[in-house]
């Protein structure tokens, strides 16, 4: 029951592509909500809505895959 490294670099790989969307979209949110409030514009907001569930999808697929790196039975 050894580590697939081919997996294990996959799904950190996945982690690091989802840290800076985990970062953006807060900030995007709060922009859409400010730029709603002073020029009814809401692109801002749907772009960080979009970046926040990619974020939490690409997430979830990273963790899956190093866990079945790691706890995979062969």
């Amino acid at each position: 029951m050894g580590t697939d490294k081919n997996q294990l670099v996959r799904g950190l790989k996945y982690e690091a592509a989802a840290l800076p969307l985990l970062l953006i979209s807060p900030v995007l949110i709060t922009m859409g909500f400010k730029a709603i409030k002073h020029q009814n514009n809401y692109i801002w907001l749907i772009v960080g809505i979009v970046f926040a569930i990619a974020a939490i999808i690409i997430g979830f697929m990273g963790i899956k895959i190093i866990l079945n790196a790691l706890f995979n039975s062969k």
